[in-house]
């Protein structure tokens, strides 16, 4: 199973003129403490819950400074691959490009753990 058959249509990344209140609400809204930040299919970094709460909210988040560390993964990458990505950066989301570097969306740590949980070997009993 690979990244892109993970994919939520649901979570809309947002644009760099988007303000920090903006983000915080749409974080609220889908139960995630990171976003992606997207300009024209380039995928420009994830912004987290408490760096917004570190700048000034009101601000375009396209003002902020964000930390170089720009995790995300393939659309070809194993489901392994995302788990590892989502624990090693404590991360509620992983934003997945394509061959050619576009975003295409984001992989919800809730969506692979559901996935998991669905699988056999975690459903059936002694598994």
């Amino acid at each position: 199973m690979t990244a892109e058959t993970l994919i939520s249509d649901e979570i809309i990344p947002l644009r760099t003129s988007d303000t920090g209140e903006e983000a915080l609400g749409m974080m609220d809204d889908f139960y995630v403490r990171h976003l992606p930040i997207v300009n024209n299919k380039q995928l420009l970094g994830l912004i987290s819950q408490d760096e917004i709460l570190n700048c000034n909210a009101v601000e375009p988040v396209g003002s902020y400074s964000l930390s170089m560390v720009r995790p995300y993964a393939n659309g070809k990458d194993h489901i392994y691959e995302l788990l590892r990505l989502l624990a090693e950066y404590h991360l509620t989301l992983i934003p997945v490009v394509d061959e050619e570097d576009n975003y295409i969306g984001v992989v919800t740590l809730e969506a692979l753990l559901m996935h998991f949980a669905q699988t056999a070997s975690f459903s059936e009993p002694g598994s």
